[in-house]
């Protein structure tokens, strides 16, 4: 009898806790500006907006702006975050927000667009 006492508080306490979903524990990245296909009008003074949703591993996030070295952003935790891009040259950039765990390893959560510049 006592087992089946601890038994029916294990199963009330799960369901007291809630369904966890796979959104509850993927992390995420979305740009919202530029937004995908943007042609920017002048090579210097731009930003790039994104919000994060950390995954359990995630950290920080780098963002690469074609092959160039990533920018470091470990101020996440008020997303929107933005920052100054780069002076961006004439032609087509690819701009990517990766999530980093602590290590500065890659967790596979990211975002990406393509831009132009005039």
């Amino acid at each position: 009898m006592k087992q089946l006492n601890g038994l029916f508080i294990g199963f009330a306490l799960l369901a007291l806790a809630g369904p966890v979903s796979a959104a509850d524990t993927a992390g995420s990245v979305t740009i919202i500006s530029p937004a995908n296909g943007t042609v920017l009008q002048n090579a210097a003074g731009n930003k790039l907006e994104f919000n994060v949703h950390l995954s359990p591993n995630g950290n920080h996030v780098h963002i690469y702006v074609d092959d160039q070295d990533p920018i470091v952003d470990r101020d996440i935790s008020r997303c929107p975050c933005s920052i100054d891009l780069p002076k961006l040259s004439s032609g087509k950039h690819t701009i990517v927000v990766k999530e980093a765990t602590s290590s500065h390893a890659m967790t596979g959560v990211q975002g990406a667009v393509t831009i132009s510049v005039k």
